[in-house]
């Protein structure tokens, strides 16, 4: 039985939200759109809230929904866990039957076993504090009757949840009290003639230090003077030193990992870069859920890639995949997603003020579509998913121009959240309009004005969705856009490029209007590219004005961008 749908309301920024989990979902989206929230609210509802009295929620988990808004009259929180077998007639059956004999445990048409918990908060006016509260529920939403108060922690000690959060300090996890590490310090794995012989060995050890280390003795004589000030027991062992611990469990409280440096020194894992601790701290989390985990555990992972360099990253996934249990992972890391299944990636963002979910593998794609989508987008350019908006663009000139031109205008398209995608080179408009709309992020499409462009423009008005075709579509008045560059001012720039023979095919003179027509003709298509960097450079360094076609580009797509 697995967590496999998660509603919450009134939570944080969520003010409503259906998230559906796989055995592996992976989280994506902006800051503060509500992905450490989703991790927060299973953790409330599978760790915090234990019984109804208290609160373990505060007045800044209530969703505020403006500036006014005041934690004390605002509605409830809710957070409603679905937990249910995949297949009919599940496997644990001595968890069913102790399931089924709490009163809680429910088969659905499908004939699944399901459990659904629903747990909250509100301000009670009455006591003038904020009150939790917890109920199970039938299928139909409604609270099941004659379930015993010790039933919410017998039900939480059967779903092993484990969190593991962005910030991972070594000397935390690794020290004696580390949630992680300190199961592996225990003595009692060991029998008691194996302690006995271990903490025998150690005895010698300290024994062979002290009587080799003279300047011990100085300290022992002195230390005796104590019993002339106060009486006490001892004799002449009333003093020792153990600069080896006598006791086993002292001994093992000390331990440390270490790890080997550059030089090949073992060094301990607080005192190496952040990126190798953040690692360290994962694969001991690792080790103690293959260790001590009983069961099929669900487990939250918050920004693994944390510290780590690229291609570090890339090769986590690997290790991921090997962490048992149902996985809830957030990241920012478009290194991480280049390596992640697409079927497990969910993103979430904003619309009209409401955290919105979308999955990849909702998305009509077809099998080579995919394909096309996997190789020149999620594997080469992953963090075009975290995108508010993509500038879709034919070819290398206009992703040049365009990314140059919003600099000289001091755009930032990088902090508006815009991407540019090339659509021509490897994957279709048509798929990269499906996987936008799919995923929730804005578009619009820049596209020549030729037979090509009119085939991209039916394939626009197919995705508007609603949108308004001059909202979504910006065609070059030209055939193609190095005809326009060289009509806006830039075709002294493409005809010094041109060699003896193509310059024979430009017979206008420069005043004609036929002129920057046919010197962008003239130009050899393996120089376009060129040609674009040499006008880039131009309108930076002369400077020459940026087209009004980009302008108008740019602007649409950061006012996009800014879409709540």
């Amino acid at each position: 039985m697995k967590l496999r749908h998660l509603k919450i309301e009134n939570f944080r920024g969520i003010s409503h939200l259906e998230l559906e989990l796989g055995d592996t979902t992976v989280l994506i989206g902006e800051n503060n759109v509500g992905k450490t929230a989703i991790l927060d609210a299973i953790r409330y509802a599978l760790r915090g809230v234990r019984h109804r009295r208290g609160c373990v929620f505060n007045a800044y988990d209530f969703h505020l929904s403006e500036t006014a808004s005041d934690p004390t009259s605002v509605p409830p929180i809710s957070i409603q866990l679905t937990f249910h077998e995949d297949q009919p007639n599940g496997q644990n059956q001595k968890l069913l039957q102790r399931l089924s004999r709490a009163k809680i445990l429910q088969v659905d048409n499908n004939g699944r076993n399901v459990v659904i918990l629903k747990v909250g908060a509100h301000f009670d006016p009455a006591e003038q504090d904020y009150v939790q509260n917890w109920e199970f529920r039938n299928l139909t939403g409604n609270t099941l009757t004659n379930v015993a108060d010790s039933t919410l922690q017998a039900f939480q000690n059967e779903v092993s949840y484990y969190y593991l959060a962005a910030l991972r300090d070594a000397t935390e996890h690794f020290g004696a009290k580390g949630t992680f590490w300190r199961p592996f310090l225990k003595e009692s794995q060991l029998d008691p003639e194996t302690r006995a012989e271990i903490e025998s060995k150690l005895a010698e050890v300290n024994d062979l230090i002290i009587s080799s280390h003279g300047s011990f003795a100085q300290v022992l004589e002195r230390l005796k003077d104590l019993q002339q000030v106060i009486s006490m027991v001892g004799g002449e062992d009333l003093v020792s030193v153990d600069a080896v611990p006598a006791r086993l469990f002292d001994t093992l409280a000390r331990a440390q990992v270490n790890l080997n440096s550059d030089t090949g020194a073992k060094i301990p894992v607080n005192r190496h870069g952040e990126g190798t601790q953040s690692l360290a701290v994962l694969t001991l989390f690792n080790a103690f859920l293959q260790t001590w985990n009983k069961g099929e555990p669900i487990v939250a992972l918050e920004e693994p890639e944390a510290h780590l360099h690229p291609n570090a990253v890339r090769a986590l996934w690997h290790l991921i995949e090997h962490i048992p249990g149902q996985k809830i992972i957030s990241t920012h890391s478009g290194d991480l997603l280049s390596e992640v299944p697409s079927d497990v990636v969910t993103r979430l963002y904003k619309r009209n003020g409401a955290v919105v979910t979308s999955r990849l593998k909702d998305i009509n794609l077809i099998s080579d579509d995919l394909r096309k989508f996997d190789f020149h987008i999620r594997h080469s350019r992953g963090e075009l998913l975290f995108a508010r908006c993509w500038i879709l663009g034919e070819g290398e000139t206009e992703t040049t121009l365009i990314r140059e031109s919003a600099r000289i205008m001091q755009k930032n398209l990088e902090n508006a959240g815009v991407r540019v995608v090339t659509y021509q080179t490897g994957i279709s408009l048509d798929s990269c309009l499906k996987i936008a709309n799919g995923m929730g992020i804005h578009w619009i499409v820049l596209a020549d004005n030729d037979g090509q462009g009119e085939r991209n423009r039916q394939i626009v008005k197919s995705h508007l969705n609603g949108r308004q075709e001059q909202d979504a579509l910006f065609m070059v008045p030209e055939k193609n856009i190095e005809q326009h560059l060289c009509k806006n001012g830039f075709s002294d720039i493409y005809y010094g490029l041109l060699g003896d023979q193509p310059r024979q095919q430009v017979t206008a003179q420069p005043q004609s209007p036929e002129y920057a027509i046919q010197v962008a003709n003239a130009l050899p298509s393996k120089l376009k590219t060129h040609a674009a960097r040499e006008v880039a450079l131009a309108m930076s360094n002369c400077p020459r004005p940026v087209p009004q076609l980009f302008k108008d580009v740019i602007e649409v797509a950061i006012d996009l961008a800014k879409e709540p």
